[in-house]
């Protein structure tokens, strides 16, 4: 065992306009939401903490209002949002930032959720891919829904954990939407990997939005950063993506 954490990876790119995405997300079709049911299991797949936040949160507000069970993975501990951070500032932040969690999904499930956390060392999903994907097998139930992450998403933990979620849900015959969080910051609407794939796109109500706001700040470490000399994670032109009312998601076809 050793006292040292990975090294993480920063993200510096003041990325693509917010508008760019507006006029194909407005265009892109509705989905057709599962039959909703009292005790319909919704599972929501996290890389990081405040990922489940930023890219389903407002669809899983309206599924849990609606009587779905939730049951939230997050997959890595999200220690590695600070480059230069010393091990001792990362360790607090992976206990700052499970509180957070916690807090998110208060807002996001009114009956409540508890989360599981898999503590995978941020930006080492790629290595655990497929401890990631037995994990998330283990944990889907027979039917319902699950949530998680796009594998084309520009972000290494997001694609590795995108393909074991999609591995894990045709194993269990799960339908799955995946959302993407970074596509809108770097990846063009004419991009070859958007254009092969099925979007849809939900409008959310203004309680949904309402809720998915309050879970975002929740996660106050990335939105202020607790270093002083180091930037937010999310700063304001990365949450503008997320403020519009519209969550993204993409649906494989099971072979």
């Amino acid at each position: 065992m050793t006292d040292q954490l990975p090294a993480p990876v920063e993200v510096t790119a003041q990325g693509l306009p917010p508008s760019l995405w507006r006029p194909t997300l407005e265009a892109a079709p509705a989905p057709r939401l599962l039959p909703i049911t009292a005790g319909c299991p919704v599972t929501v797949i996290a890389p990081h903490p405040d990922d489940e936040s930023l890219g389903a949160g407002g669809v899983l507000h309206r599924l849990t209002t609606a009587g779905c069970t939730p049951t939230v993975v997050i997959v890595t501990d999200g220690s590695a949002g600070y480059p230069g951070a010393t091990t001792a500032q990362r360790r607090d932040l992976i206990r700052t930032r499970r509180r957070e969690t916690w807090d998110a999904i208060r807002h996001l499930c009114r009956n409540g959720a508890q989360p599981v956390f898999f503590d995978i060392a941020d930006g080492e999903a790629t290595q655990h891919e497929d401890e990631v994907t037995e994990r998330i097998a283990a944990l889907l139930p027979a039917d319902g829904l699950v949530l998680a992450p796009w594998p084309d998403d520009p972000h290494p933990d997001h694609q590795a954990v995108g393909r074991a979620a999609r591995l894990a849900t045709v194993r269990a015959g799960v339908e799955l939407w995946q959302y993407p969080i970074w596509m809108r910051h770097s990846i063009r609407p004419d991009d070859p990997r958007v254009l092969a794939a099925d979007l849809t796109v939900v409008c959310l109500s203004a309680a949904e939005r309402q809720a998915k706001r309050r879970a975002v700040e929740a996660h106050v470490s990335q939105l202020h950063s607790p270093f002083p000399r180091f930037g937010p994670v999310l700063p304001d032109h990365v949450l503008e993506l997320f403020a519009d009312g519209l969550e993204p998601f993409f649906r494989p076809l099971h072979p």
